[in-house]
């Protein structure tokens, strides 16, 4: 292991040709599980054992005509040592899996005011929805008011399948994609920007979306946040400008203490508009959803009592709109949540919460949709961690209870549990469990035991 960290260092260390005076760092992280774990798939159980090597080589602060180098290089690699196939991920994987995650050079000049990025690399300002692509991007600014940000690419595809693919996880499709924003950013008041993302499959678009954001603060205990995404496409089905918004929400927040704050917001989607056009899973999310709410967040020590817990307490009024039916429903959701940290290291909570929709017009009472099971539940949940001597342990039980049957079933009931102890020399071994009834298994266990190995190493020049 030491002597594989070792060479990358080294490798990487003769790129880290820094200038007199200047700082160079080179750091390099490594991560080696191994994992037994049963895998369910087609009515069957098999063991399998994968072994996983987590690797990242990051540079910073390279000097080059101009301006300075960052680059970083992520990736994984996996053995199944345990019976075939091993489906990790939708496909079989058969002994081997891996994938890149980033793979990226910044140049940046002018006192950080100009850069570029060649590279796998993730896109997330503007309406990119973190978008991870291979290609470029640059980022400009101009007086530190105005900022220019744009990217071009190819979609990446987990596991090094083809581009384009229909079962790629990544939000965005194509062989194609291109996008950016523009800001205008002054003093702490007001912070906002325009942007735009298009894609395309092999000709066809999949996404062409305008955006727009807000953050507005002209005083510190108030700020207001908004964000309105247009989906250009949906002028082909729906009318008007309101029509055809795919994503929005707008919060105003008070931030009146570290221990009290209060929030509204209200929040309009459209599901369906954010996938990819020729996505097959369009069928299922043609529903319009939003909510208007209200949270507030206290501490005791907000009331000088030393005892740190915090509690949070909120109310949605939720509308759902389904074209399956050519109805909307109204419904209510409360909750409360409490926190308890008697010391850095230790945390216990609990949360409980109810929902209650009424049924569509058109749909049976009890009936089912993508995203509630029935009318309404009562939710209960309680969790904790510790870390200490070592060991770092946690729990977490939830129960659900309907207003209707889910498949015969009245209520869902899970629970998880984790253990994990520090051997020392950067070893670990993790156990986990869980369990419980649900809906769709009538009782179910399962559990995963992995040996860990985890180094991280920094290396800082400075040349005099």
């Amino acid at each position: 292991m030491r002597i594989r960290l070792g060479i990358a260092a080294l490798a990487a260390a003769t790129l880290l040709a820094p200038t007199a005076g200047h700082a160079s760092e080179l750091e390099v992280y490594s991560n080696t599980q191994l994992n037994v774990q049963s895998q369910w798939r087609d009515g069957a159980t098999t063991n399998v054992v994968p072994l996983y090597e987590f690797l990242t080589l990051t540079g910073r602060e390279v000097s080059i005509p101009g301006g300075q180098l960052y680059f970083q290089v992520d990736g994984w690699g996996a053995a199944n040592l345990g019976a075939n196939p091993w489906w990790n991920g939708y496909t079989n994987s058969g002994a081997m899996s891996g994938d890149l995650n980033q793979a990226w050079v910044q140049g940046r000049f002018l006192q950080n005011q100009l850069q570029f990025t060649l590279g796998r690399q993730t896109v997330g300002y503007g309406n990119a929805r973190m978008l991870q692509l291979d290609g470029g991007s640059f980022h400009v600014a101009i007086h530190k008011m105005v900022t220019v940000d744009a990217y071009v690419g190819v979609p990446t595809t987990q596991r090094f399948t083809a581009y384009g693919s229909l079962f790629s996880a990544n939000p965005t499709i194509g062989n194609l994609a291109v996008g950016g924003r523009v800001g205008f950013a002054w003093t702490t008041w007001i912070n906002t920007g325009i942007s735009a993302a298009f894609a395309w499959d092999s000709g066809a678009s999949t996404r062409e979306d305008i955006a727009f954001d807000l953050r507005f603060s002209p005083v510190s205990w108030m700020y207001l946040l908004g964000y309105v995404d247009w989906s250009l496409y949906a002028a082909n089905y729906f009318n008007g400008l309101g029509g055809q918004i795919a994503d929005s929400n707008l919060s105003l927040v008070f931030p009146v203490a570290p221990h009290l704050q209060f929030t509204g917001e209200y929040t309009y989607s459209v599901p369906a508009l954010a996938l990819p056009y020729n996505s097959m899973l369009w069928v299922f999310t043609d529903n319009t959803s939003q909510y208007a709410g209200a949270t507030a967040r206290v501490g005791l020590e907000f009331f000088k009592v030393k005892v740190p817990i915090d509690f949070e307490v909120g109310y949605r009024r939720i509308f759902e709109n389904w074209s399956d039916f050519g109805s909307s429903s109204a419904g209510n959701r409360y909750f409360l949540r409490s926190t308890w940290n008697p010391t850095k290291t230790a945390s216990v909570g609990a949360e409980g919460s109810r929902l209650f929709l009424a049924p569509l017009a058109g749909r049976p009472s009890g009936g089912v949709t993508p995203y509630l099971p029935s009318e309404g539940y009562w939710q209960a949940r309680a969790f904790g961690s510790l870390k200490m001597y070592g060991f770092t342990g946690t729990l977490d039980f939830q129960g659900y209870w309907f207003d209707a049957p889910v498949n015969a079933v009245s209520q869902s009931i899970i629970g998880s549990a984790t253990l994990g102890y520090d051997v020392g020399g950067g070893f670990a071994v993790v156990g986990a469990l869980q369990g419980g009834s649900t809906p769709y298994y009538s009782s179910y266990v399962n559990g995963l035991v992995k040996l860990t190995y985890n180094a991280s190493y920094r290396f800082r020049e400075v040349y005099e």
